[in-house]
């Protein structure tokens, strides 16, 4: 009986999988086809030149101390030369923690450039899916699939970039 009644589950599980209309589409294509996208990347872009110069200030101001050092060290007195390496080893533990809160910072405003990019999408995807009659819609972009039977689904790449009026 219950051997039964699991074989009928299965079969309705697998029939109404069966029956499922999804779609799919690379959000990333769809993003890099927005007219947003270019100014959103040219912004980051533009933030991350910034920083890289703060960087390479920070590394050039190190490498002409520690030149300096280590030029002087053997006039210095033992004391001296302890805090002028101390000094050292701070600033370049300085500039690591500069270089982990700059690249925190960027992939913060990579994100949040990015979201209304992602959201416009989002409301796309979500029109497209409740007209068409869609059970679902996935994300092509990280592979999470096997694979996809072509003849079962519909690519909506076409249909979502009419939507959003982007080539």
């Amino acid at each position: 009986m219950k051997r039964n009644l699991l074989i009928l589950l299965v079969l309705v599980a697998t029939s109404a999988i069966a029956q499922s209309k999804f779609g799919y589409v690379s959000y990333k294509e769809i993003v890099k086809a927005l007219p947003e996208y270019a100014i959103v990347t040219t912004h980051i872009d533009e933030l991350q030149v910034k920083y890289e110069a703060e960087i390479a200030r920070s590394e050039r101001e190190f490498n002409q101390k520690y030149s300096d050092f280590i030029e002087e060290q053997a006039g210095f007195p033992e004391n001296i030369r302890i805090k002028r390496h101390k000094e050292l080893q701070e600033l370049m533990e300085k500039s690591i923690e500069f270089k982990d809160e700059v690249n925190r910072t960027m992939r913060e405003a990579r994100h949040e450039m990015m979201k209304p990019l992602y959201e416009k999408v989002d409301e796309a995807v979500m029109k497209i899916c409740i007209d068409e009659g869609y059970d679902y819609i996935l994300n092509t972009d990280e592979r999470v699939y096997i694979a996809i039977n072509p003849n079962h689904g519909k690519d909506i790449t076409a249909q979502l970039k009419k939507a959003l009026n982007v080539e």
